[in-house]
């Protein structure tokens, strides 16, 4: 059968719980699908500066990440170093899916400090000049 993830649901042993949210971060992947131009809310990533504009999330917060693709393109977002619950009961993962057009929220306790990669999981080559 072929269906989304939040049509399914964590394992009562290791389901993550629902709490309040701290704070809530808007995510919004950008890109076509006829130039490598991706970037997350208008950035792209800085190789010269890899740590530059980072989304600070405080230590032991309850942290939300609302995908907003506006791209007719999927996204599958992953959040290296954590696991997030997508919806109030959904599934536990790195990775959201968010198809074109909508909006996926994803929530993790920040209780494992450092700095973690965000990224979109498509695959991209540039076109030959």
């Amino acid at each position: 059968m072929i269906m989304t993830a939040s049509r399914l649901r964590t394992a009562d042993d290791v389901r993550l719980a629902s709490a309040t949210t701290d704070v809530t971060h808007p995510i919004e992947p950008t890109g076509g699908t006829e130039k490598y131009n991706r970037a997350i809310n208008g950035r792209p990533f800085d190789v010269a500066d890899p740590q530059a504009n980072p989304i600070l999330v405080q230590a032991g917060s309850v942290c939300g990440l609302d995908f907003v693709n506006g791209t007719d393109m999927w996204h599958p977002m992953h959040l290296h170093g954590r696991t997030c619950r997508l919806g109030s009961s959904g599934p536990r993962g790195d990775t959201a899916i968010v198809p074109p057009r909508t909006k996926t929220s994803v929530f993790f306790d920040a209780d494992n400090p450092g700095r973690w990669m965000l990224r979109c999981h498509n695959a991209c080559a540039a076109k030959p000049g």
